[in-house]
């Protein structure tokens, strides 16, 4: 009796789909206290998550779209969202092994290399250039998963590259 579960199934019947998805992955997960995150944006204003955010994630967390009027937006729910983004990078850079340039990482990928991107009533989806893109591809990924969740003071991602 075969006790595997079909979605390890490397053999599928010929002419039926694979149930599930039998390769390699690749993991990343991170946490972010957002009671951090509101400390620099009280100092920095916008400025800071400039640095770390495309601009299309910024306005996604402020509420617009590319090229709309920037309209103020509660400061609590535009740091939530870009918590969340901060900690896919972070994730993706994990998952990637070679962690975020400037955060003791040389060789890391720069935070603009990575962009969620955001439409409405579809899930989230992972945009990668330059240093991130050029890792993804030597390691054979073929796509992405994400997650990402927020709850009181945190932010939490993880991601999943399928190989």
């Amino acid at each position: 009796m075969n006790t595997t579960p079909p979605y390890f199934n490397d053999n599928p019947a010929p002419g039926q789909p694979q149930p599930g998805w039998a390769g390699d992955l690749l993991l990343g997960t991170d946490l972010v206290y957002i009671p951090r995150l509101i400390k620099s944006y009280r100092r920095y204003g916008r400025a800071f998550f400039a640095k770390l955010l495309s601009e299309a994630e910024l306005s996604y967390c402020e509420g617009v779209t590319v090229g709309e009027n920037v309209s103020r937006v509660r400061e609590s729910v535009f740091i939530q969202k870009a918590a969340g983004r901060i900690a896919v990078k972070e994730a993706v850079s994990k998952a990637l092994g070679c962690g975020m340039n400037g955060l003791g990482w040389r060789q890391g990928v720069q935070w603009q290399d990575i962009e969620v991107a955001s439409q409405k009533q579809s899930p989230p989806e992972l945009l990668l250039r330059g240093r991130a893109l050029d890792a993804s591809t030597r390691l054979g990924v073929r796509a992405w998963r994400l997650s990402l969740s927020h709850d009181g003071d945190y932010a939490l991602a993880t991601v999943v590259g399928l190989i």
